[in-house]
């Protein structure tokens, strides 16, 4: 070719070079007139950032247990926040050698991995690379919806590239790590460090970092738990990319791929042990703090539970309504069936769904033989294994009589007497002593039990109910009852402080009232009675309370005055409505929670001081800061100082004066009479409708309550350090059966709780206050013990008061001996 042509074609590739040049410039100058115009126009109606510079990301409220066990969480978004500073650094290497490896480089975007990325995509025909850096992923994350249309992902490349002008990289990863969805419910490391691994997220291997780190691109498909393979593979990656890029060692890389997951559930809340107390504390902190608070404020609230005493409670009152409920017989079988086809089976398994397992974790079977002589055979509706039920486990099950007093029928004498093929019923599983199945049916009856610090107010035990699944009415806290006989106590107690001595005699005859109907207007007679149905005469107040003589009562309360009753019995924390302020209230017909009543005995036991029931000893804030502290909460403020405090509720500020006579509690009751009356009190567990009690062989008080038509079954008690209320009733208010009173439906439960509450505390005597002398005397009579009577009591004296005179010869001088025998 010669050398002319050359240069003409030389000449033209230089033309054609200089026409693309120009032609690349004019298209750049008009590509960035149109991203200018596409910035004006999609900058306008932008989020501000105010949003991300006050992050105040959604949290979990935990609950805790005194012993710190947690007892359950709040929230909407299971997060738990870590600083920058507290995440590890390999953590961020990781998340950014899978995510984002330039992100410390870029200005929040990456044109380059932008184009890259298009490419890919365009040639697999599918998206299969993603070009979004971290700060894209927070702008969408926090501003913007999921919507996936190209004038989100615009505003999304704007507000990215705003992120990056006002926050540091350092808080753009915090915000990131704290706010990304990891799966299993978990928001941020935090949290998904404990739902995997049970571990803070300083104590992640790195193993655990890469796992970690490999979730954001989708949780759910890389879960370990559920996707372990996938996962492990996912894990991989991610050590292998942190290996390229030279974060970590070819072994350490190794190492880690080789180790296993370790992953480790947290432990389950105890929520299931106190449902009704953990409810309590949530509709608290709800009406006090506000919802925000509540679901996204991260607080941490401790109680003043006591886990150990709350299992107990639980189990007594399961134990005592299953008692009570046996008591009376067998309510019959739930259903029938016409024949034992496993169609009809099945149609009846279609319509109940949920019958397979009962509210009190009772199996659901089918009776399908009862054979004289051998057990039944019971196909198990949960899983279609068969059973033996043996008559062991049926002979219990007398038919229930109809009638108010739900008295059992004739004795069983055979499985067939109770039931037959085709009846559908409810089976407890094997107990571990004798291991055989039996007969079972949830009780109708519902209980309440309450258990307090008597000096400081702390509730250490709340049950307020059978079962929280089948009901979530507390009624501990919110059930009005009335509590019969064991109002009597308050109203002993209001002579005691006026001018009445423990011996002192009011007659027990019958006494008519005239009062006017509230309804009709019309003029009745009130003729109240005794539990026995019999009146016994004089009476003193020794033995009229410890045997519950509504005579004496009623007497007492009209010789002392409505207008002086009423007055002191609210010093109590029991207000008496305009309304009932008569001389019914002697017989405890007003009605109040057992949480009022517990709390209230309370004073007897310390010695005459109104102390708060607490349930939240303290709340921190999700910055550890203490924002919230009861003054009779914390055993940290035991031996301090009381000082006035300022306690933040949300907006509102609450100003929490020190009590003048103690830090915890208030005068109300005058000491001697406190001890009067628990001395009173005492006498009840020693020899009166409480003396079952006494199989715990240390000082006690206490009294039972039965309302009208066995309606109502009270047992309220206390040693000097703890103080317990249990009630038994049906919801309805209908009778709970024959015999049903405190002593019997109440006071077995009570038993049981206040075994488990005292058995590691020593056994102590209510200490005598200055003031009281104590002196022996006769139980009944109240006189000076004579030599040889062996029915006696210590009875405790005010100053100028006296036994009464004795017939007797010879009193009773070595007073400690007969107060030793008191306990054996």
């Amino acid at each position: 070719m010669s050398q002319k042509v050359k240069k003409g074609q030389n000449k033209k590739k230089r033309g054609w070079f200089f026409r693309l040049t120009v032609l690349f410039i004019i298209m750049g100058l008009i590509g960035l007139g149109g991203i200018w115009k596409v910035y004006q126009i999609y900058s306008k109606d932008l989020p501000t950032l105010d949003d991300l510079a006050h992050y105040k990301p959604s949290l979990v409220t935990r609950v805790f247990a005194r012993d710190y066990q947690m007892l359950g969480e709040f929230y909407i978004q299971r997060r738990q926040f870590v600083p920058f500073e507290k995440i590890p650094h390999k953590l961020v290497l990781a998340l950014l050698a899978i995510e984002d490896w330039k992100f410390y480089k870029h200005p929040g975007i990456d044109p380059i991995g932008m184009f890259r990325a298009a490419i890919a995509n365009v040639r697999a025909g599918r998206k299969v690379q993603g070009a979004s850096t971290i700060t894209q992923q927070v702008a969408r994350t926090f501003l913007l919806t999921g919507i996936k249309t190209w004038e989100r992902k615009i505003k999304e490349i704007i507000l990215s590239l705003r992120i990056e002008q006002r926050f540091t990289k350092d808080e753009i990863i915090e915000l990131y790590l704290n706010q990304v969805l990891l799966g299993s419910g978990a928001y941020g490391v935090g949290a998904a460090s404990r739902i995997y691994f049970n571990k803070d997220v300083s104590e992640l291997s790195l193993g655990q970092m890469a796992l970690i780190a490999g979730l954001p691109q989708a949780p759910n498909r890389y879960n370990p738990w559920r996707r372990p393979d996938r996962a492990r593979k996912r894990q991989i990656k991610v050590l292998n990319r942190m290996e390229a890029v030279g974060v970590i060692t070819p072994q350490e890389a190794q190492i880690a791929k080789s180790a296993s997951f370790g992953l480790a559930r947290p432990p389950k809340p105890l929520e299931q042990i106190a449902p009704h107390f953990l409810e309590h504390v949530r509709r608290t902190i709800r009406t006090e703090w506000g919802y925000n608070q509540l679901y996204r404020g991260g607080l941490d609230v401790y109680t003043t539970l006591d886990p150990d005493l709350q299992k107990a409670s639980q189990k007594a009152v399961r134990d005592g309504l299953l008692a009570l409920d046996r008591r009376h017989g067998y309510r019959g079988v739930l259903d029938h069936l016409d024949n034992l086809k496993t169609q009809t089976l099945d149609k009846w398994i279609a319509a109940n769904p949920e019958k397979t397992i009962s509210t009190s974790n009772y199996l659901y079977g089918l009776v399908i033989d009862t054979t004289e002589g051998s057990p039944a055979k019971v196909q198990l509706i949960k899983d279609k294994n068969i059973i033996d039920l043996p008559f062991a486990g049926v002979k219990w099950a007398r038919p229930r009589l109809e009638g108010d007093d739900k008295k059992p029928g004739a004795k069983v004498k055979k499985i067939s007497d109770v039931m037959v093929a085709g009846d559908i019923i409810l089976v407890e599983k094997p107990r571990k002593k004798d291991g055989i199945y039996r007969l079972a049916q949830e009780p109708e009856a519902e209980a309440a039990s309450i258990s307090l610090d008597p000096h400081t107010g702390q509730i250490l035990a709340m049950v307020g109910g059978y079962n929280f699944s089948k009901s979530e009415f507390n009624r501990a806290t919110q059930s009005k009852r009335q509590p019969g006989s064991a109002f009597k106590p308050f109203l002993y107690a209001a002579g005691l402080d006026q001018k009445y001595s423990p011996v002192d005699k009011i007659d027990d005859s019958p006494l008519p009232i005239k009062y006017r109907d509230p309804d009709t207007g019309e003029l009745k007679v009130w003729r109240a009675e005794n539990y026995e149905k019999k009146f016994y005469g004089p009476t003193t107040l020794r033995t009229g309370l410890a045997h519950s003589r509504n005579l004496v009562t009623i007497r007492l309360v009209k010789n002392l005055g409505i207008s002086t009753v009423v007055p002191f019995l609210e010093k109590f924390g029991l207000p008496i409505p305009k309304f009932r302020q008569d001389l019914s209230l002697s017989l405890g017909s007003i009605g109040f929670t057992p949480l009022d009543m517990t709390s209230a005995y309370a004073v007897f036991a310390n010695g005459g001081k109104l102390v708060e029931p607490v349930y939240i000893a303290r709340v921190q804030d999700r910055f550890g800061r203490t924002v919230y502290r009861h003054k009779g909460g914390d055993c940290l403020l035991c031996h301090q100082e009381p000082q006035k405090q300022s306690v933040k509720h949300n907006v509102r500020t609450i100003e929490k004066e020190p009590e003048s006579a103690s830090l915890f509690g208030s005068r109300v009751l005058d000491p001697t009479t406190a001890y009067q009356t628990t001395n009173l009190l005492k006498g009840v567990v020693q020899h009166g409708t409480g003396r079952r009690a006494k199989k715990l062989r240390r000082p006690l008080a206490g009294k039972t309550g039965t309302t009208n038509d066995l309606r109502d079954a009270w047992f309220m008690g206390f040693s000097p350090s703890l103080v317990t209320g249990v009630w038994v009733g049906m919801d309805d208010s209908s009778p709970l059966g024959y015999r049903e009173t405190g002593a019997t439906a109440a006071l077995p439960i009570w038993i049981d709780v206040m075994r488990a509450g005292l058995k590691d505390r020593p056994t102590t005597d209510f200490p005598v206050p200055e003031g009281i002398h104590l002196e022996a005397v006769n139980y009944e009579t109240g006189e000076n013990l004579a030599q040889g009577e062996k029915h006696w009591v210590m009875e405790a004296f005010k100053e100028g008061q006296k036994p009464n005179p004795s017939k007797g010869k010879g009193v009773v001088e070595d007073l400690q001996d007969l107060e030793d025998e008191l306990y054996q």
